[in-house]
C-alpha cells in the first residue's frame, strides 16, 4: 500500500515539474495609432466592450494548378493537393473555463493598476449608440464555446462578463463609434480584446510556393507551432497592441510537419493516329488528412501562461500612455 502511494506521489510530482517546464518565449508587442496618442485626459475607468477567445483546432490548406497546352507542346493535367490537420484531446468545456479565468485575471489586473472598470451597461447607455442602437448593436452576455464562422476556430466569450457588440459579429473592430466616445467623452476608455490561439500554421515559404506555380505542381506545408497568434489585438480607444511574430510557449506540443504534393500528369508526345494525333492526361489529386494528438494540461497551461503575458504586457503600455 505504501509503495503504491510513494508512486503516484512520484507520478504527480513528475507531471507537476513538467508543466513548470513551460515558458513563454521572449516577445515584443506592436502599436498602431495616433502618433499623439495617450490617455491622460481621459479618466481611469475602462469599460471593456469585448471579450473573447479563439482556439484553433483544426487547418486546411489547399493549392492547385490548372492543366492545359504546354509551351514547348503537349498536354498537361490539373492537379490538386489539400492537407487537412485535426488537433484531438481538447475539452470545448475546458477552454470555455480558461477564458473566464482569463478574463477575471485581466480585470484584476486593471484594477491593480489603478484603473476602475466599467460595466458594459455604460457603454450601451452611451450616446455614441443611440442611433439605430437595437438594429446595430447588442448587449451580450458571455456564453460557451461556439463556432466562430471560422473554420477550425472554436469561439468563447467570457460566461462571466456582459458585453457590446456589433450584430452579424465578426471580430472587426468598429473604429468609427469608438472615435466618437474618444473624442467627445472623457470619461472612460474603450476596451476591445481579441485572442486568438493558433496550434497549425502554414509552412511553406513563398519562394517555395512561387517555384511551384511555375512547374505547375500543386504542394502545401504545414507544421505544429503553438503560440498566442499575432492575430490577438488588444485596443484601447484609437491605439491597438497586437504581439509582434506572436507570443510563443515552449512544450506545448511536439514539432510535427505535414505535407501533400502532386505533380501533374503530362502527354508531351500524344498519339498517332495517322490522321490525327491525340493526347491524353488525367487530373491528379493528394489528400493528407491527419489528426494531431495533445496533452490537454500542458495546452491549457501553456495558453495560460502566453495570453496572460500579452495582456499583461498590454496593460503596461497603457499605465505609460495615461500616466
Amino acid at each position: 500500500m505504501k509503495r503504491t502511494i510513494c508512486l503516484a506521489i512520484l507520478v504527480s510530482m513528475l507531471t507537476s515539474l513538467s508543466l513548470f517546464s513551460q515558458t513563454v518565449e521572449d516577445f515584443k508587442i506592436r502599436t498602431a495609432g495616433p502618433g499623439n496618442l495617450n490617455y491622460r485626459k481621459h479618466s481611469k475607468r475602462v469599460v471593456i466592450s469585448d471579450f473573447h477567445v479563439k482556439y484553433q483546432v483544426a487547418l486546411e490548406l489547399k493549392d492547385s494548378q490548372k492543366g492545359g497546352k504546354m509551351w514547348r507542346g503537349g498536354l498537361r493535367g490539373d492537379a490538386k493537393a489539400s492537407l487537412n490537420l485535426v488537433l484531438d484531446g481538447l475539452d470545448p468545456d475546458q477552454l470555455q473555463k480558461l477564458t473566464d479565468q482569463l478574463y477575471d485575471t485581466y480585470v484584476a489586473e486593471l484594477k491593480a493598476q489603478g484603473f476602475e472598470v466599467a460595466s458594459a451597461e455604460e457603454l450601451w447607455n452611451h450616446e455614441a449608440y443611440e442611433k439605430n442602437r437595437e438594429e446595430r448593436w447588442e448587449l451580450v452576455p458571455g456564453y460557451g464555446p461556439g463556432d466562430s464562422g471560422e473554420y477550425g476556430l472554436i469561439f468563447t466569450r467570457p460566461t462571466n462578463g456582459k458585453f457590446v457588440v456589433p450584430k452579424n459579429y465578426n471580430g472587426m473592430y468598429v473604429g468609427a463609434t469608438v472615435g466618437k466616445i474618444n473624442n467627445k467623452e472623457r470619461d472612460f476608455i474603450y476596451n476591445s480584446v481579441s485572442l486568438v490561439v493558433t496550434i497549425f500554421e502554414d509552412s511553406q515559404g513563398e519562394l517555395s510556393k512561387t517555384l511551384n506555380r511555375h512547374a505547375k505542381a500543386a504542394q502545401v506545408k504545414a507544421e505544429t507551432n503553438f503560440k498566442i497568434s499575432e492575430e490577438s489585438k488588444v485596443w484601447f480607444g484609437m491605439g491597438t497592441i497586437s504581439p509582434r511574430g506572436g507570443v510563443e510557449v515552449s512544450d506545448v506540443i511536439n514539432k510535427q510537419k505535414f505535407e501533400a504534393g502532386q505533380n501533374a500528369d503530362r502527354d508531351k508526345l500524344g498519339t498517332d493516329y495517322g490522321v490525327l494525333r491525340i493526347w491524353k492526361v488525367d487530373d491528379k489529386e493528394k489528400k493528407n488528412y491527419s489528426t494531431v494528438e495533445c496533452n490537454p494540461e500542458k495546452y491549457l497551461k501553456g495558453t495560460e501562461l502566453g495570453a496572460n503575458a500579452f495582456l499583461k504586457e498590454s496593460i503596461q503600455f497603457l499605465v505609460k500612455k495615461a500616466n
